[in-house]
């Protein structure tokens, strides 16, 4: 055990002096750890001013407690990361890596046992937190099968101080417990520039994005953006953006950038909106423009992670080109203003009203407009299936916005929904060459009754071929039912996971689950508004819309006189759509594009029929949207309305391998992606944590643990009886 002395004070005066610097000024964070009770307690002191108080705490506690130090300095005495200002210094809990293994020579070395040790870099000046917290995780990283920890490089780290008595071995009586004591001192401060030397770590590709060009800057206003996105991000992202908040400015930055991602924005985009934000902490603490470029970056690395952590998962293949993807954004067809009336309306999710808008399209539409090509004639009948993570997300909400607008324009297009087949033939029977809209909004009973009652057996054959409106005649004891010229419109949706679970590859091989666009989201709180009565701007933008949508159904529901075996009869005109040279050769680009990525997948069987579909799907999209563009005897597609559709289809591709990667998965497997996924958003997890919150039993938590950890997707740390879980970044 160490025995104090006037020296050793002295000593540790001095490291701390060299450490911190004499002239920084801010807290330094001290803490005692009780080694019978496992008790921490930490202790604020205001540097340099209360310098002599810290150093007697020190002598006061060094008998019977392990000491430690933050290795940072602090904004305010709270020992967490956002407070951590200016750094003096890098760090890498070594361990068992030996210091001669170091790339860089430290400034001192600290063994703070037999055989483990501490290294520390003092800079020259202190630098950004940001930046340290890099250098430490390559450090970690890359010294990790020397034997260094790689946990330990966090901003708000605890290191032993030097000079005091390392109690982890008091249990063990035979043996004398070790000083934590420094063992070498470099030749002097160094350079950030010097860490270049080490990779940066695979995962955290993202620090070392260069701050962008300001050419690409100088066009951005951030005012002028969320203007333009307006319809696709969240109202939370206005009042995150116009008020400071009362607290907690770190979560509401954070929860701007997420909410921005969401949305469809670039990183300069996000950027720009943040750095003009009332909730931008950086600018609050005078602190530099780059560190809320890195948190952006950092930002969207997580957002992406969050979207796409299945690692057998295929990836979507961008369609357009940056100019074309840029001339969408700007472009505003009648979808567009449908959404922004529609999310007005309450807190469903954006994309749902999306979905609302083309079916209502469709249901005006697909009776009179056909598009002839060489392989038979496109009727642009589409189908949608809502796939939500709960009920925040307001799918039904959502879907009855749509279904009372189509009621308003066609009372008879909405089918009854009873789901029996006899039903829907009776009912499609008596609407031939007419747009009906078949809605769901739990398509998961019917889908469970069309996989387990035999008197649903073949509806989805069925209901396949009323999408591609053939011929279809049903005999019953009493009747024969016979379905002319269907158009046949569904708009389903479905708890997700319930759905998933029912969903099979048979589905996909049959054409049935390709012909449907899926549209997801994920709840979130922040969209939850209280309810209250409609709004006169609102009932006014409705009757708005319901004028341009009758407007359509005027022009293209006109009648036209015929002539049929000498007689002379009134029905209902077709106009026949055409594409012109240009748009087909660029809808045969972007059809191409997505076969290919169906082709290269891992599951090329299941993707690529329905990456097939999905080009159909947008094709039929650019039918709606000429013909809404374009009030005329003849519907023309232009190949900005080919470019226009794939837009969307761009946003519905990654849906589509959401729903296709996770069908055919069993319980357990969904059970094990999820745990990874919490993995991923809360590196460091607690096991304990795990377990409560997913409600897993020891021997449950064990197989999914050991299951990760043998496909090398996790890593698993022990401490005691503690077990912290990490994610291994493909």
């Amino acid at each position: 055990m160490l025995v104090d002395s006037d020296e050793l004070v002295i000593k540790r005066a001095t490291f701390f002096n060299y450490v911190f610097g004499p002239s920084n000024e801010a807290f330094v964070c001290l803490s005692r750890r009780d080694p019978e009770k496992g008790i921490w307690e930490e202790e604020f002191f205001k540097w340099p001013l209360d310098k002599e108080s810290m150093y007697g705490w020190v002598t006061q506690n060094l008998v019977g407690y392990d000491l430690y130090y933050c290795t940072q300095l602090l904004n305010r005495p709270d020992r967490h990361k956002e407070w951590v200002g200016a750094c003096p210094c890098a760090w890498a809990d070594l361990d068992t890596c030996p210091p001669e293994a170091l790339l860089v020579d430290p400034t001192i070395v600290i063994q703070s046992s037999p055989g483990r040790y501490q290294a520390l870099w003092v800079f020259n000046e202190p630098i950004d937190p940001a930046q340290v917290e890099d250098i430490n995780r390559r450090l970690a990283y890359y010294h990790q099968d020397d034997g260094c920890d790689i946990t330990g490089w966090g901003l708000s780290k605890n290191l032993r101080i030097p000079w005091t008595t390392n109690y982890k071995y008091s249990t063990a009586s035979s043996i004398e417990l070790p000083a934590v004591e420094i063992i070498k001192t470099g030749a002097g401060k160094i350079n950030p520039e010097d860490f270049d030397v080490y990779p940066q770590v695979k995962g955290f590709e993202y620090a070392d994005i260069p701050f962008p060009e300001p050419d690409a800057l100088v066009d951005l206003d951030a005012a002028n953006i969320l203007e333009k996105y307006r319809n696709r991000i969240l109202p939370t992202a206005w009042h995150l953006f116009q008020s400071a908040p009362d607290s907690d400015w770190s979560k509401s930055l954070w929860q701007l950038q997420m909410i921005l991602f969401e949305g469809g924005l670039t990183r300069e985009e996000v950027y720009t909106v943040c750095e003009g934000a009332a909730c931008n902490k950086y600018k609050r603490d005078n602190k530099a423009t780059i560190l809320l470029w890195k948190e952006v970056c950092r930002a969207f690395s997580t957002y992406e992670e969050q979207h796409n952590y299945v690692a057998t998962k295929a990836t979507d293949t961008p369609l357009l080109t940056d100019e074309e993807r840029k001339w969408c954004e700007s472009d505003r067809t009648i979808v567009e203003e449908y959404i922004e009336w529609a999310r007005d309306l309450g807190d469903a999710a954006w994309q749902y009203h999306q979905a609302g808008a083309f079916v209502t399209l469709s249901s005006l539409l697909a009776g009179n407009v056909r598009l002839p090509t060489s392989f038979g004639v496109v009727v642009p009948n589409l189908w949608f299936m809502i796939l939500a993570d709960t009920t925040l997300t307001r799918k039904t909400t959502a879907m009855d916005v749509a279904m009372d607008l189509v009621a308003d324009l066609d009372s008879d297009a909405v089918l009854a929904t009873d789901g029996s087949i006899e039903g829907l033939f009776t009912s499609l029977s008596m609407r031939p060459g007419r747009p009906s809209v078949f809605l769901r909004d739990e398509f998961s009973g019917l889908l469970e009754a069309i996989t387990k009652k035999d008197y649903y057996a073949g509806m989805a054959e069925t209901l396949t071929k009323l999408y591609d409106g053939k011929f279809q005649k049903r005999v019953l004891r009493k009747d024969i039912i016979e379905v002319r010229d269907p158009v046949l419109i569904m708009f389903a949706g479905g708890i997700r996971e319930r759905v998933l679970s029912l969903l099979t590859y048979e589905h996909v091989a049959s054409g049935f689950l390709p012909r449907f666009v899926f549209i997801t989201a994920e709840s979130d709180l922040t969209r939850m508004r209280p309810l209250g009565p409609p709004t006169a701007a609102s009932t006014a933008e409705r009757d708005r819309l319901l004028g341009k949508f009758n407007q359509l159904a005027n022009h293209y529901k006109q009648m036209a006189t015929i002539h049929v075996n000498g007689r002379t009869i009134e029905a209902a005109r077709s106009y026949n759509a055409a594409l012109t040279d240009d748009a087909w050769h660029r809808y045969n680009q972007l059809e191409a594009a997505l076969l290919n990525t169906g082709l290269r997948s891992f599951h090329s069987d299941v993707l690529t029929p329905s990456f097939d579909r999905l080009a159909k799907s947008g094709l039929k999209v650019a039918t709606l949207v000429a013909a809404t563009r374009r009030l005329s005897d003849k519907v023309v597609v232009e190949e900005a309305d080919i470019v226009r559709a794939f837009h969307y289809v761009e946003q519905w591709q990654g849906y589509t391998l959401d729903v296709l990667n996770n069908i055919g998965r069993t319980t357990a497997e969904r059970q094990v992606e999820l745990i990874r996924g919490a993995i991923l958003r809360n590196e460091g997890v607690l096991r304990s944590e795990l377990m409560q919150k997913y409600h897993l039993s020891a021997r449950d938590a064990e197989q999914i643990l050991q299951t990760l950890d043998q496909r090398g997707q996790i890593t698993r740390h022990k401490s005691g009886r503690t077990e912290r879980l990490f994610p291994i970044h493909a």
